[in-house]
């Protein structure tokens, strides 16, 4: 029996990809093994968005190498975003690896390994034994799961590679995405995170005026799952509409926490962005939603020293900063790819300036948040279990998505002591009271 190892980079759209190779590979009876030394397969999902990542996929692709020259794995598989755009270069400068797949292949990855392996898994029928496309296993967190219900973006921002890298955004049929949904339940999930390049756009290539509000409708439906999750849902007036804001108030299981990034609020960087919205657009769908939809969480992240960023622009989104309050926020370090627009936007901002920048956003968010917490001071909430050790319990509110925001913890003097009904839970009831940085301490409250 074959072996393998799955290295998985980047985004959680990727780990969705991950997810359903490590489902395939399974079912095949490749027999997935926690240690790299000695394993046969080792699985390299890339990420290329940004010269960063592609750095940081190198890096592990290298470590993969040595240990083939060394003997501790047989071969290497190489998929994901870097592939996509490099695959010509990357077969050139590494001739270790066995197997490369881009996004738009990765269904193929059994058969490659056969390939590779020079047999077939069983009798040549592997990849088709057991495997259906709605089955994955997901990684990390037993009763939350990524739902990704596109491919690809057909927006234009200037700084986005991703329509280069995945194509254009292509949604994943409401059916589809049920079936994986009610599966991913069946396994014990209850918190489903949706995730897309653009949410919003959600069923438009395809036709539909109000696509992402007919899925939601659909999977409120599914019994087991509690929280959904909405990630990366464009600041566009249009799809904050009378009915996605009616789920948001009226359906328990559509969580108040909007991941909405606007990346800038200067009217005259948001326009060299082609972000399509004006600073007039993104205040009015802020205060809407703030208005609109009470206690919903409001999430955002920005791009510092993008091209032509001056000081003025920067203070003005310093100043819009501390205006939002938002939630939780991400900074990034304008990243100049050669593959998007920008790139040939002239007024680069030095690296020093950018992290100058991006270092005041992040300390600026660190001054507002012990205000923007006190808020859940006193107050109860469910709260999601995402682990029980010996002297805590790590768990997230409505208001906190995993790796991104802070969690919500409860402190234990030994594991015995946790009271029945928050051992048999998955979702239970806490009351907040404290504030801990980014993070919250409770209690666990008995309604």
């Amino acid at each position: 029996m074959l072996t393998f190892n799955l290295i998985s980079l980047g985004c959680p759209k990727n780990q969705v990809d991950s997810e359903t190779m490590f489902t395939r590979l399974e079912k095949s009876d490749i027999r997935f093994t926690s240690d790299l030394d000695g394993c046969d397969i080792c699985v390299v999902n890339t990420c290329g968005f940004i010269e960063a990542a592609r750095k940081e996929s190198i890096g592990v692709i290298m470590e993969a190498v040595e240990k083939k020259k060394s003997g501790a794995i047989k071969y290497i598989a190489v998929t994901g975003c870097m592939v996509n755009n490099n695959i010509e270069i990357l077969k050139k400068e590494l001739p270790e690896v066995d197997i490369f797949l881009t996004t738009f292949d990765e269904e193929k990855i059994v058969e490659e390994i056969e390939t590779a392996a020079g047999k077939k898994i069983n009798g040549g029928q592997a990849s088709s034994k057991k495997y259906k496309e709605f089955e994955r296993e997901h990684f990390n967190l037993k009763s939350t799961a990524y739902l990704k219900i596109s491919e690809g973006c057909s927006r234009s921002c200037s700084f986005c590679t991703i329509p280069s890298i995945r194509g254009a955004y292509r949604s994943k049929s409401i059916e589809e995405i049920k079936k994986e949904a009610a599966y991913l339940a069946s396994t014990g999930v209850e918190e489903l995170i949706i995730v897309s390049q653009d949410t919003s756009c959600y069923g438009m290539d395809k036709g539909a005026k109000n696509g992402l509000y007919a899925l939601l409708k659909e999977l409120i439906k599914i019994k087991g799952v509690k929280w959904i999750r909405l990630m990366y849902l464009y600041p566009s007036a249009t799809f904050f509409n009378g009915d996605l804001i009616s789920l948001f108030n009226n359906e328990e299981k559509i969580l108040k926490y909007i991941d909405m990034p606007v990346q800038h609020i200067s009217d005259s960087i948001l326009k060299l962005m082609k972000r399509g919205e004006s600073k007039k657009d993104v205040l009015k769908i802020i205060e809407k939603i703030k208005k609109e939809i009470p206690c919903a969480a409001l999430r955002t992240s920005l791009i510092a020293g993008f091209p032509g960023e001056t000081d003025k622009d920067f203070e003005e989104l310093t100043a819009f900063v501390k205006d939002v309050k938002f939630d939780s926020l991400g900074v990034f370090k304008y990243s100049d790819e050669r593959s998007a627009g920008s790139y040939r936007l002239g007024q680069k901002v030095s690296a020093k300036i950018k992290s100058e920048r991006y270092k005041i956003l992040m300390e600026t968010q660190k001054f507002l948040i012990g205000s923007i917490m006190s808020k859940h001071l006193g107050r109860s909430y469910e709260a999601v279990i995402d682990e029980i050790n010996n002297k805590t319990v790590k768990l997230r509110t409505y208001f906190q998505s995993p790796d991104i925001d802070g969690y919500t913890y409860m402190y234990l003097e030994d594991l015995k002591n946790i009271p029945d009904y928050i051992a048999k839970k998955k979702i239970i009831n806490v009351n907040i009271n404290k504030i801990k940085g980014y993070d919250l301490l409770c209690t666990p409250s008995a309604t």
